[in-house]
């Protein structure tokens, strides 16, 4: 089943808007449909949900609230729904709003779901059959598909046809929910979860209604039976079985009502604390760490502008007087360093003249015939000159003087060396001190602001803090009586089911010659076979789910050597077990850890189902850290069928979008813009600005 269509007309702040969505192909089966927060993206999560299943799909609009009986609930739908309609709309007298869903089945046969409410001139949601409105279409020919005129309940008809077609509304949330929320789902008693996931996709609640029906009909059978010595006996049973399974009904009434409460307060719960987060609504543990990571970032913050005022003096200097004046200067040592050597070669070679002149004058002396005094005296300073032409003039190379005298031959190749290394370091340098710089300022303006925030204290606060301590403490008390509730409906389940088991061997005792005896022990049989089915059933599945959630939860978690597997024990106790058989449930796991598990549960459910609905999420981000978000995009962008994902502008963005673009096939944006005193959103084609996306091509 895929959706190919959405259309809106005076839905909240939609007056008139359509969505067109293409067929899977090729790899690209990911929607994105983006917008900030306050846009629409949420009325448009709602309006599929209550478009698709009515009143039913109340319970995935976090926004309505929960209720723990019909006469809420139904209170519930009508003021959400008044509160829906496009109030433009209203002003202008138009008192009807309208969703059109467009779905396309395996075979490629259209289904088209279109769902009206009407109001009153107050804008009031019209009573009874004149306030909703349902009509099915099938086919490129649009054929109407409604209930037989014989029909009694209508409503129900389409709910059992919309929940063969598409989901049953029980299974609805695995696939269309609020990512923000997802985390707070592992906060809850997920056993019930599964359960209800597990029946909904066997198709297990039938089972059991047919077994009661069968049953029925057992009874009323074997009254058409003549009584024997067992009739008393097999009356007396009877009664205790209609009382039991009164009580058993009660029980399960009675424990719906409690988890229906326990989900109406999760989500003021959640916000709540959200919004003492927000405005200083933490511990002093959480108070005095923001302090000392403030400090440790302040003090970053100062080394780097010592190390920077450290360079300014130092490096940066030389790599910014250019190329050419160290390149001059260095030459300019060189030759200084060439005439240094040159005068030291000078200086040692004059002590040796004189002893060579006496040489050369005891060897002349020793001449025969003997040189006048004037000529001895010419040929030594001939010898003089001759010699000191061997280091005249400078050599190549060699400076005429000297302009950095100062500098010795070792603090020579030192300043070459350090212009050298100045140059090629400074810039580098700098460009990382500045980068921490804004870095670590960043962080400081932050945490002040969460220090600020952390230290606020008034009214508003406080009566929030209040709200939050009477909820937990109805949240603990229903808790309680949800356990005291389970181990008496567990104790009542086996009671009635001896009972049925003593009434089954009695009811063999009967003649079996008559026909309606032997109706009403086969129906019993037949009864009894379902019970037995519907147990079995149920491990099998939770050990397939099981193994679907621990897949999923080793492709989406970032520390996966922390995982080992996930176990649902008989009692459907969903267990996150570690490398040492640990239960992780049992410790403090992150918000992001949370919502991969409850994803993980979803996903498992979805899978184990083999339904081919698409997946929606809303705020698939929300309450994920950096380091799972691009692990959950990836598994989400995998799975098989369409998948929408409604995203604010700081979620699927940037590298995040980077690891499911090559998924996508459709990408909307919603604008909004406010009209005097009404809003109005509408979608466009494309997706936020600077996310470009290769979607040409694609056929819709």
């Amino acid at each position: 089943m895929i959706l190919r269509g959405i259309e809106l007309q005076n839905w909240k702040a939609f007056e008139n808007a359509r969505f067109h969505f293409p067929r899977p192909e090729a790899g690209r089966n990911v929607i994105l449909i983006g917008a900030p927060n306050g846009y629409g993206k949420t009325s448009l999560f709602e309006a599929i949900a209550l478009g698709l299943y009515g009143k039913d799909g109340l319970r995935l609009v976090l926004r309505a609230g929960a209720a723990a009986d019909e006469e809420r609930r139904l209170f519930n739908y009508r003021d959400f729904l008044e509160r829906a309609l496009n109030r433009s709309a209203a002003a202008a007298g138009r008192m009807t709003c309208r969703v059109t869903l467009r779905f396309e089945d395996e075979r490629g046969v259209p289904i088209d779901i279109e769902r009206s409410w009407f109001f009153t001139e107050a804008g009031k949601l019209r009573l009874g059959a004149n306030g909703e409105t349902v009509r099915i279409f099938l086919g490129e020919e649009r054929k109407v598909l409604a209930p037989p005129l014989a029909e009694e309940d209508p409503d129900a008809w389409y709910r059992e046809w919309v929940a063969r077609t598409f989901l049953p509304a029980d299974m609805a949330t695995f696939f269309l929910f609020d990512g923000e929320m997802a985390a707070a789902y592992a906060e809850r008693d997920m056993a019930q979860q599964v359960r209800i996931g597990i029946e909904g996709l066997l198709g297990l609640v039938w089972f059991r209604r047919l077994g009661e029906a069968l049953r029925d009909y057992a009874s009323h059978k074997r009254q058409q039976v003549p009584r024997d010595v067992n009739s008393a006996l097999i009356g007396k049973l009877e009664a205790e079985i209609a009382v039991l399974n009164a009580e058993v009904q009660e029980l399960e009434r009675r424990l719906e009502e409690i988890r229906s409460e326990l989900a109406a307060a999760e989500p003021e719960r959640q916000a709540l604390i959200r919004q003492l987060m927000d405005h200083g609504g933490r511990t002093q543990a959480d108070l005095e760490l923001l302090t000392r990571d403030l400090a440790d970032h302040r003090k970053e913050l100062e080394r780097a502008k010592d190390r920077l005022s450290e360079l300014v003096e130092t490096d940066l200097p030389l790599a910014l007087v250019g190329r050419d004046l160290p390149a001059r200067l260095n030459d300019r040592l060189e030759a200084e360093r060439r005439r240094e050597q040159w005068l030291a070669a000078i200086e040692e070679t004059r002590g040796r003249i004189d002893a060579v002149l006496d040489l050369i004058d005891a060897e002349l002396k020793g001449l025969t015939p003997p040189l006048a005094v004037p000529q001895l005296e010419g040929v030594k300073q001939a010898v003089r000159r001759g010699i000191q032409r061997l280091w005249h003039p400078a050599p190549e190379g060699a400076a005429d003087s000297f302009r950095h005298a100062h500098a010795t031959s070792a603090l020579r190749a030192a300043i070459t060396n350090r212009i050298s290394q100045g140059q090629a370091t400074a810039g580098q340098a700098l460009r990382n001190l500045v980068a921490t710089i804004e870095r670590e300022s960043k962080a400081v303006r932050q945490l002040k602001a969460e220090v600020d925030k952390a230290q606020l204290y008034g009214p508003e606060l406080e009566e929030k803090r209040t709200r939050l301590n009477e909820i937990e403490s109805r949240v603990r008390a229903l808790e309680h009586e949800k356990g005291s509730k389970e181990a008496l409906l567990k104790t009542k389940r086996t009671e009635l089911a001896d009972r049925r088991a003593e009434l089954g061997r009695q009811t063999e005792r009967l003649d079996q010659s008559a026909r309606p005896a032997r109706l009403a022990k086969r129906a019993e049989e037949v009864a009894a076979m379902l019970d037995a089915l519907v147990e079995e059933a149920l491990p099998l599945q939770a050990t397939e789910i099981a193994r679907a959630m621990t897949r999923a939860i080793q492709a989406m978690a970032h520390k996966k050597d922390l995982f080992r597997q996930v176990e649902i024990t008989p009692e459907f106790e969903i267990k996150l077990l570690g490398p040492g058989g640990e239960n992780l449930r049992e410790v403090d796991l992150s918000a992001g850890e949370k919502q991969v598990f409850t994803q993980a549960l979803f996903y498992a459910v979805a899978a184990v189902s083999g339904r081919s609905f698409p997946v929606l999420i809303d705020t698939p981000l929300g309450r994920l850290d950096d380091q799972h978000r691009i692990n959950v995009l990836r598994f989400l962008a995998e799975r098989e069928g369409q998948v929408f994902l409604i995203s604010t502008d700081t979620e699927v963005v940037g590298p995040y979008l980077d690891a499911i673009r090559e998924r996508v096939s459709k990408a909307y944006r919603i604008e909004n813009r406010q009209d005097g005193e009404f809003g109005r959103s509408w979608p466009v084609e494309g997706y936020f600005a600077g996310e470009r996306l290769a979607l040409e091509g694609i056929r819709a």
